[in-house]
């Protein structure tokens, strides 16, 4: 088991670094998207839909994909971005089916797909050590889609369980060409750029999780309230999964990648071990830093419908 003073002492001076923060790369991406890049235009029918409202996403992950809502643990590598995106994905996932969609939940997302397309196939191998940041791996799961924890091509590849390992391969060299075609069958449609607390609260509100990346750190106990407050310095990925905007004290969920061990404290909502809120005011101040999004539209595994016999 990861040592996690280690891992978030390595985040603290610099040595492991997850979120990289290449402006000039993110603006390239946001212009790449249009006038709908900004929550303002892409998502405006559902501005201040989450006012005094609550939603727990993580209990509709619970129900359908993971019912001990285990947390991504990383390890000593710096792969948060893929952390982050692939568990928003799997959330996703989840909620479409929970609404009703003809889906069925297969497997989780492969974080290493994503981690090695956003670096190499997207950021086109510029990045020396860890870490990506979260514009690319945006543009990677729409151009690139998906793969699963699963095995492919006749078990050649194995991504039934993470590897830091094969995460650093592909982050190197990139993803195998032979796979990209299976992982564009599973993309993300739309993603939409969400840079204050209001717009992740309407986006999560609605079903539409949030991956954030950027430098915020925080202490590893959560106060009465199951919050936690900002203290030094990560740069980081980590999912803003739920929002609670009826608490006297309103906030979102934030879900990092360390393991269920991470943080320790009193609870809220039943959620994960492994996670924490965030105050409305810091979470506004994260979102500034503008390298998040709302995800939507995920083109999961058709079910079949198996109540009718064929003659």
């Amino acid at each position: 088991m990861p040592d996690y003073n280690v891992i978030e002492a390595a985040y603290l001076n610099g040595s492991l670094s997850g979120w990289q923060a290449n402006y000039a790369e993110i603006r390239k991406f946001h212009e790449s998207l249009g006038q709908y890049a900004e929550f303002a235009k892409g998502a405006a029918t559902i501005a201040g839909s989450g006012a005094g409202k609550v939603a727990l996403l993580h209990e509709i992950y619970r129900s359908v994909v993971d019912q001990n809502c285990t947390s991504h643990n990383q390890g000593s590598y710096g792969t948060c971005v893929s952390q982050g995106w692939g568990l928003g994905i799997d959330v996703l996932q989840a909620v479409e089916i929970a609404a009703g969609e003809r889906e069925k939940f297969v497997a989780k997302v492969s974080t290493e797909y994503i981690y090695g397309a956003s670096r190499v196939e997207i950021g086109g191998g510029r990045i020396r050590g860890d870490g990506s940041n979260g514009s690319w791996a945006a543009e990677a799961v729409m151009r690139l889609g998906t793969l699963h924890r699963l095995k492919y091509l006749d078990g050649k590849y194995d991504l039934s369980r993470y590897s830091g390992d094969l995460s650093r391969s592909w982050g190197s060299r990139g993803v195998p060409d032979e796979l990209e075609g299976i992982g564009k069958e599973h993309p993300v449609k739309t993603t939409v750029l969400v840079r204050s607390y209001e717009e992740a609260r309407d986006s999560i509100a609605n079903g539409y999780p949030v991956p954030y990346c950027g430098s915020y750190g925080f202490r590893s106990v959560r106060d009465k309230d199951g919050f936690c407050r900002p203290s030094g310095t990560w740069s980081h990925c980590m999912l803003f999964v739920s929002m609670d905007d009826e608490f006297g004290r309103p906030g979102l969920l934030c879900w990092n990648s360390w393991g269920d061990d991470s943080v320790s404290g009193p609870k809220r909502h039943n959620q994960p071990d492994g996670s924490f809120w965030v105050d409305a005011e810091v979470a506004d101040a994260m979102l500034r830093q503008e390298d998040s999004y709302a995800i939507s539209g995920y083109e999961g595994f058709k079910s079949q419908d198996l109540d009718y016999i064929l003659f």
